[in-house]
């Protein structure tokens, strides 16, 4: 009775101004992977009235039909009495003869194992964790996606709810055993983009002989005029101090790197479970969050690949959410985006999230050796990658075909180093990628966007090159990507074998008398020594007029490059004898080869490029 009443009083509670719509979604029940989704519809009114979901999600880009995930529709007038509701296909209902047409109720099924998209764009409802991406709960009235809103989230009184929203003061309820929390959105775009995150388990502390909740782990900071929020949730403690330390160095770099911040308040949503839930880890980018299923692996394991998604999604703050196709919004959801244009958002985006991190010195230059060696090997391994263009495998991400999909990231993000490199190298690095980026964004915040066909042509005039030819070879066309030119023109090289020598040789073997002095143990064949006249057992009394100990010899042997001029006494039974020689060859050689490595025969030139890529130590 409690429950049904307080039902009630959700759907009536406050009727909204016009223009404004009020969402309810109630968790109580998730054990049934169903949440409940009403919306109060008094002030839109109408003969007709239709409620559309999403095709596709932002970001995800996939064609996936929410609506099919939708069941038990109904609506209601102000007397309670149903009202005829048509389903006019998966995602969308008509709901006609509305003038008095107050609610609209259904349910929403657990989706996260769907196959037409990934985890994180997707709806995962269980007994003691929810998440489910915005455009998975939520549709809008009438074709208007500029309606104001509120959405008030019903849960158990023991767990915890996120979400990147701005909370309403006033509105929260609580007993006994749930609560609510009450956000606002000012349309539709803002509502869809917002995911959310709740859970807890509630157990019996035996030794305290009382019902704790288990609850997020959290962290907050701020860097800037911001505050940050990192929630994460998962069945074993996460080294939160650790993660906390990693993104805070990643959102500086690249807050620094566009000397911009477009937002007060920004939210991690990760969920990282101690088991995998899905095929794939990864995140999806919002335009004050992120949300992230990644696994709860032992630190030294995570922050080899951790880092990356983190800076891959935050860079997209300004690289999709901000520049990028008129394609890409104003958003239609109804139909299957089709843009060329997601080599410049998704392959340049994961070009930075590497480079940033070492260009920062968040991770050490391996991490780019690494990470730049794995993408050469799935491009050379991969037949799409050689048959399909880079606008091809842009278009192909709402198909959402993974093995493309994987392609094309890797080939996207070398196609952006060579970019960048083609930019620096042509103009003695006065210019580069750089530089379009943040062009690009000086454009986009006036409100900008730009036209698929155009693109090419607007890093040409910020570059100020002719890169047609550049285009039509790897955006346009498919030739193979000649990614160990490009490196040379940055210094690296990949199977790079070098020779290091070490020290001076002395030409011989030493040893420690019973005395503690040194004695010549072994003269080499055809050493200056040897030429010299030093005999085996002559015992060292000076080196370059010092008194010498093995320490010392061990020092100088190490330490200095031949040729070296010597001036040594040694006794011998017939007295003191002095030498001068001149000691020419190495103490030790070592002979690497390394996967990739800097070439010490780069230019100038190619130093510069490769610093201003990924570091100056490197």
């Amino acid at each position: 009775m409690l429950k049904k009443i307080f039902f009630f009083f959700l759907f009536s509670a406050g009727s909204l101004s016009a223009q404004q719509l009020s969402y309810t979604v109630m968790l109580e029940y998730s054990a049934t992977h169903t949440v409940s989704v009403g919306i109060d519809l008094k002030q839109c009114c109408a003969p007709t009235v239709t409620y559309q979901m999403p095709v596709w999600a932002p970001g995800a880009y996939s064609v996936t039909h929410y609506g099919h995930y939708v069941s038990d529709f109904h609506a209601t007038d102000t007397k309670g009495r149903e009202l005829h509701v048509k389903q006019v296909n998966g995602d969308r209902w008509e709901i006609s003869k509305a003038n008095s047409i107050a609610h609209i109720s259904y349910k929403v099924s657990d989706s996260h194992k769907d196959s037409t998209s990934l985890y994180f764009a997707m709806a995962n409802i269980d007994t003691n964790f929810f998440f489910a991406n915005g455009t998975c709960l939520f549709g809008y009235v009438n074709d208007k996606k500029d309606t104001p809103s509120k959405v008030t989230y019903s849960f158990p009184i023991f767990w915890q709810l996120a979400t990147a929203l701005d909370s309403v003061a006033g509105h929260d309820y609580l007993n006994f055993e749930f609560k609510t929390r009450t956000f606002k959105a000012k349309n539709y775009d803002e509502l869809a983009d917002a995911p959310v995150m709740a859970g807890g388990r509630r157990f019996f502390d035996s030794r305290a002989q009382m019902f704790n909740d288990s609850s997020f782990q959290t962290r907050r900071f701020k860097d800037g005029k911001a505050t940050y929020d990192i929630i994460l949730a998962s069945d074993k403690p996460f080294p939160m101090d650790s993660l906390e330390e990693n993104i805070h160095k990643i959102v500086h770099a690249e807050t620094e790197f566009f000397h911009d911040t477009p937002f007060d308040h920004y939210t991690f949503l990760i969920n990282a479970p101690s088991h995998m839930i899905s095929e794939g880890l990864g995140a999806l980018e919002h335009s004050n969050s992120s949300a992230y299923l990644l696994a709860n692996f032992p630190w030294a394991v995570f922050k080899q690949y951790g880092p990356a998604i983190f800076s891959h999604e935050f860079f997209h703050l300004w690289n999709v959410k901000r520049i990028h196709s008129s394609l890409l919004g104003p958003f239609d959801y109804t139909k299957r985006v089709m843009t060329t244009s997601l080599w410049l958002s998704e392959g340049i985006t994961d070009y930075y999230a590497h480079t940033i991190l070492t260009r920062w010195n968040i991770l050490p230059y391996r991490s780019f050796e690494t990470g730049i060696g794995e993408l050469i090997n799935a491009v050379k391994n991969s037949k799409a990658a050689n048959t399909k263009t880079l606008e091809e495998l842009s278009i192909a991400e709402s198909d959402f075909d993974l093995t493309n999909a994987l392609v094309f990231y890797s080939k996207g993000t070398l196609v952006g180093l060579m970019l960048d490199i083609e930019i620096r190298s042509r103009t003695n690095n006065k210019k580069s990628l750089d530089d379009v980026m943040l062009a690009l964004n000086a454009e986009a915040k006036k409100g900008k966007t730009f036209k698929d066909n155009e693109l090419i042509s607007k890093v040409e005039k910020i570059s100020g090159l002719d890169l047609q030819d550049f285009y039509k070879k790897y955006i346009a066309g498919t030739d193979t990507l000649p990614i160990d030119e490009y490196l040379k023109k940055m210094g690296v090289g990949r199977h790079v074998t070098t020779h290091t020598e070490e020290g001076v040789s002395f030409g011989g073997s030493l040893t420690i008398s019973e005395s503690g002095e040194l004695v010549f143990k072994k003269i080499f064949s055809g050493s200056t020594l040897e030429k010299a006249g030093v005999l085996v057992n002559d015992t060292i009394k000076t080196l370059n007029g010092e008194p010498i100990s093995m320490e010392k010899a061990m020092d100088f042997a190490q330490h200095l490059k031949p040729p070296v001029t010597v001036d040594f006494d040694v006794s011998r039974s017939t007295g003191i004898k002095h030498f001068s020689v001149t000691l020419d060859k190495p103490n030790s050689s070592t002979t690497n080869t390394k996967d990739f490595a800097p070439l010490p025969d780069a230019t100038p030139l190619e130093v510069e490029i490769r610093h201003g890529i990924v570091g100056k130590d490197y």
